[in-house]
């Protein structure tokens, strides 16, 4: 059975550029390893991540998330059983997101999922244009 999670979260206050890019890095080594699809977009001060996958796994995944201490304020958006992964063809499965243009690339991705009637694409598009809104 598939699952998945969206949050978003605080930075820790005073967490370092090379702690960021190893969260980054960890991201990407892990959900690889776990077949773990999704997205992760840092916006100044806000981590906003959707994950999916084997349930277990997700599960497991987001206590994880839970208690590492580069980030607080963890708010879950969605957490639910899914059909159909939905970020499996959104470049090479897992992407880490840094810039706004990127961010404009997950906004025409994201649209394209909603035109779908993808599920939770609605939800998901509605928190890239706030993080959108925040780049500008």
């Amino acid at each position: 059975m598939l699952r998945t999670i969206a949050y978003k979260s605080k930075v820790k206050s005073g967490l370092s550029i090379l702690s960021t890019e190893m969260v980054f890095k960890e991201t990407l080594s892990n959900n690889f390893k776990h077949n773990i699809t999704g997205v992760l977009v840092k916006n100044k001060d806000i981590f906003f991540q959707i994950i999916e996958g084997d349930s277990n796994l997700i599960n497991q995944l987001f206590k994880k998330i839970t208690n590492d201490s580069r980030h607080n304020n963890i708010i879950q958006l969605v957490n639910g059983s899914i059909s159909s992964r939905s970020f499996s063809n959104f470049k090479a499965g897992y992407t880490v997101i840094e810039d706004s243009e990127s961010i404009y690339e997950l906004h025409d991705y994201l649209l394209k999922l909603n035109s779908l009637q993808a599920e939770n694409s609605t939800l998901f598009l509605e928190i890239v244009e706030e993080l959108l809104e925040a780049v500008q």
